[in-house]
């Protein structure tokens, strides 16, 4: 069997089980709100940093401080979202993928076990 009637016959398989393999509205706008909240952490931090540039008193700076550490907090769970909804369909592909591997060679072992010797 060659690998492209390998992929052929997963592919049927696949639709067989009706697995979800797709990105569905909620991934995708996930994806983009992990996007924007990167975006908006980055931009946050650096607004703020510019502003601690022009100030002279520390009392001035340590809200830019507390404002940039805000902007990290926002990259952060930007960056999160966007890895779980990023890599949520790769691994559920992957997943279906070992267990289809895993279950070809166990059907046909029966196979073979079902048919007459002789």
């Amino acid at each position: 069997m060659t690998e492209a009637d390998r992929a052929q016959r997963f592919r049927e398989d696949v639709g067989k089980l009706r697995a979800r393999t797709d990105a569905t509205a909620v991934e995708k706008r996930m994806l983009r709100a992990g996007w924007v909240l990167m975006v908006l952490g980055v931009a946050v931090c650096v607004a703020a940093w510019l502003s601690t540039m022009s100030q002279t008193f520390l009392e001035d700076q340590n809200e830019s401080i507390v404002l940039a550490i805000g902007g990290v907090g926002l990259t952060v769970a930007g960056a999160a979202v966007f890895l779980r909804y990023s890599l949520g369909r790769f691994l559920r592909v992957w997943l279906l993928r070992l267990l289809y591997e895993a279950r070809t060679p166990q059907e046909e072992r029966q196979a073979a076990a079902e048919e007459p010797v002789g």
